[in-house]
């Protein structure tokens, strides 16, 4: 009786964790949908050296807020030492100067074929940081995600919408092994996030500790462009419109969005996630299409469904797994 007990509560953990960790990568991807066009829109106003530590002073702000109402000021400190905080920080503030780096030398076209590779990087990252295996249905998941995203680029080439001309090019020109990079910097982030702190820290305390610490790193960036040339002076008194979006891209795309991403790591692994990361772009053109009056392809649609598809493939297989596991 005891033994089917104790199986019957690790079946129902097992679904609690699918539930809130498929509901931390869900909202994650939405919103890093919504980041697409919010960030074109802010470019337009800011450097891409500049944006990235505006944006993190508000995240900041609101998640030191948020952790010090929900769980007291003592938690604003670091539980680990700093030295790992520091190189948690860099990840992330790397991620965001490579990927804009790379998106600056790069097609965009190129771009997105690069990123639709995202399982493939984080399972290799999540091998050698981890020496991890690969979950059963992996390739499965993997081959349906990007024939999705290939799908979905495919159609944009071809309708020749921005960043996929008729004529667009798949060619390398010197930014896609950044692409790679920041992929595999996020990635690495994303793994040692759970690491290296204890079970019990709330992901809200992680997070507020990697982005605080993330911003020196970024200004130090920026002053070395700004001082290198690569940038102008930065934009310190921004219309209303860009500040509005400002504000929406720190609190929703930047803190909110990374508290939901460390939640579904911690609860369904990095590779379900390098899955879920194929579906933002989906996600991207959907919100486009509602807020922002751009017409879907409907290969684009098509493409979507096929991601979403390997990425239920891959839940599919983790409950089977549950379901067939012995009783502890």
């Amino acid at each position: 009786m005891n033994e089917a007990n104790a199986s019957a509560c690790a079946a129902a953990e097992a679904r609690r964790a699918a539930l809130i960790g498929t509901g931390g990568y869900l909202v994650a991807s939405l919103l890093w949908g919504l980041n697409l066009p919010l960030s074109a829109a802010l470019l337009k106003h800011f450097d891409p050296f500049w944006v990235s530590p505006l944006r993190y002073v508000v995240a900041t702000g609101l998640l030191g807020a948020m952790l010090a109402l929900t769980l007291g000021l003592r938690q604003l400190r670091s539980p680990i030492p700093l030295w790992r905080v520091a190189v948690l920080s860099l990840c992330v503030a790397g991620f965001l100067v490579l990927y804009n780096l790379g998106l600056f030398r790069t097609h965009p076209m190129t771009v997105a074929a690069i990123s639709a590779g995202s399982p493939v990087y984080v399972a290799v990252v999540s091998r050698l940081l981890t020496g991890a295996r690969l979950e059963r249905g992996f390739w499965g998941a993997t081959a349906l995600t990007l024939t999705g995203a290939g799908i979905a680029i495919l159609g944009r080439s071809r309708a020749g919408i921005p960043g996929g001309g008729a004529g667009a090019s798949f060619s390398l020109q010197g930014g896609e092994l950044l692409i790679v990079l920041a992929i595999c910097s996020w990635t690495a982030y994303s793994i040692l996030a759970q690491r290296w702190f204890t079970p019990e820290v709330p992901q809200l305390r992680r997070t507020y500790l990697t982005t605080i610490g993330a911003l020196p790193w970024l200004l130090l960036f920026w002053a070395i462009a700004r001082l290198s040339g690569g940038v102008g002076p930065p934009n310190l008194n921004p219309a209303p419109l860009p500040l509005l979006q400002l504000l929406v891209a720190a609190v929703f795309c930047t803190a909110l969005a990374t508290v939901a991403w460390n939640t579904g790591v911690n609860r369904l692994g990095i590779q379900t996630g390098g899955l879920w990361q194929n579906m933002v772009p989906v996600f991207a053109v959907l919100i486009s299409m509602l807020f922002f009056g751009v017409q879907p392809l409907a290969e684009q649609l098509i493409g979507g469904a096929v991601v979403l598809a390997g990425v239920g493939y891959m839940q599919w297989q983790r409950k089977r797994l549950v379901r067939a596991a012995p009783p502890p």
